[in-house]
């Protein structure tokens, strides 16, 4: 299982966090962790391939549009702050 959440507007980053320009989680009512909009369920993994759909009502589908999507390496433990202690950012991609 790992953790996904929403962000900023970028998937580039440095040499220690590939992904760290695309910011924390997107949080405009600052919301804490995990009632944030930016927080989504678990992703469960399976032998190296998941699939997840998800229906909430949290955002409008032009509150998302070229935001970013992020992938933890670890399940989200739904206490610490900001991102569930969560381990390493492993994947991103923009929301079209």
């Amino acid at each position: 299982m790992v953790f996904i959440y929403m962000s900023g507007t970028s998937c580039t980053g440095n040499s220690s966090d590939e992904f760290a320009n695309a910011g924390t989680h997107l949080n405009p009512t600052g919301c804490p962790h995990p009632f944030h909009i930016g927080d989504l369920p678990p992703l469960i993994e399976n032998n190296g391939f998941s699939y997840m759909s998800v229906l909430i009502d949290k955002f409008k589908i032009s509150d998302i549009i070229g935001k970013a999507i992020i992938i933890h390496d670890m399940p989200d433990d739904f206490t610490s702050q900001p991102a569930g202690n969560s381990g390493k950012k492993i994947a991103c991609g923009i929301i079209e």
